[in-house]
């Protein structure tokens, strides 16, 4: 069914409470400052590369974060630690993974210039279960990067389903349905049969096609069901076939379920409205 269920409005109420949440914490740690009470921690990681000798770990709950002393943004990691919380919450409980018990620990560097100094890479990434951070950027992409091996180990052969997720929940406040719409809009969008095959997308660097994907996942989950994604994820098979198996439809016609969906959850342009 395409119309909006529960199931429906439960997911959009929970990511865009989250989003709303994550992105005002977000330009908190910006703009302002906030006294933290819990105590940091002196512990060393990475202890071979003399370059984190003298780093520090802020401890609150399960979420540690690995800091070069006097850091800007240390009276902010209490902040910083409970927006990876309620972020991990929302994304276990979407996903419908087991909770997160496990230590995560966050290399938190002072901005990009540290941050591609030291890891030799252009954005924030996650690696051997550690995530490596700095501003400007969302929380949310590399969170999603560490928790997705943990909902399925295996990569999908098509990554627009990956991307798309990481895309739905960055936590950056874009409405993806929206952005579809526009692309639509523009005669700029890429149809359901090249995005599933598109090699350029990167929802490092891009939120065009990581946009549509990010849309048609939040479709599937909506409508079919986290059981539906976690079965594309894993197929291997042929796209056009995958679809009709899984769907009992081909691919345009999906394609235009989902742009459906979409348009219906973009909320009315109140300011058209005179």
């Amino acid at each position: 069914m395409d119309s909006k269920s529960p199931k429906t409005e439960l997911l959009t109420s929970l990511i865009r409470s989250m989003t709303s949440d994550c992105l005002f914490i977000f330009i908190i740690l910006l703009v302002m400052g906030f006294g933290c009470t819990q105590k940091t921690e002196k512990k060393f990681l990475l202890a071979d590369d003399p370059r984190y000798q003298g780093w520090d770990f802020f401890t609150y709950e399960n979420i540690k974060i690995f800091h070069q002393p006097n850091h800007l943004q240390q009276d902010k990691f209490g902040e910083v630690a409970r927006m990876y919380l309620k972020s991990i919450d929302i994304v276990t409980r979407t996903l419908k993974m087991p909770p997160y018990t496990d230590t995560l620990v966050v290399v938190y560097y002072t901005g990009y210039g540290q941050g591609r100094e030291m890891t030799g890479r252009d954005y924030p990434f996650a690696r051997d279960s550690v995530i490596y951070f700095w501003l400007p950027s969302f929380l949310g992409p590399t969170l999603m990067q560490h928790l997705l091996p943990r909902w399925l180990p295996e990569e999908p052969k098509y990554q627009f389903l990956k991307h798309g997720l990481i895309a739905l929940f960055d936590f950056s406040g874009q409405d993806y349905h929206k952005s579809t719409q526009y692309y639509i809009d523009q005669g700029q969008f890429m149809p359901l049969g090249q995005l599933a095959v598109d090699t350029a997308i990167n929802s490092d660097k891009e939120r065009y096609q990581s946009a549509e994907a990010a849309s048609f996942v939040a479709y599937v989950m909506a409508n079919h069901g986290i059981s539906m994604l976690k079965e594309m994820y894993r197929s291997r098979l042929p796209f056009d076939r995958m679809v009709e198996e899984l769907f009992y439809m081909p691919v345009d016609s999906l394609e235009k379920r989902w742009l459906a969906f979409a348009r219906q959850s973009v909320p009315p342009d109140t300011t058209k409205q005179q």
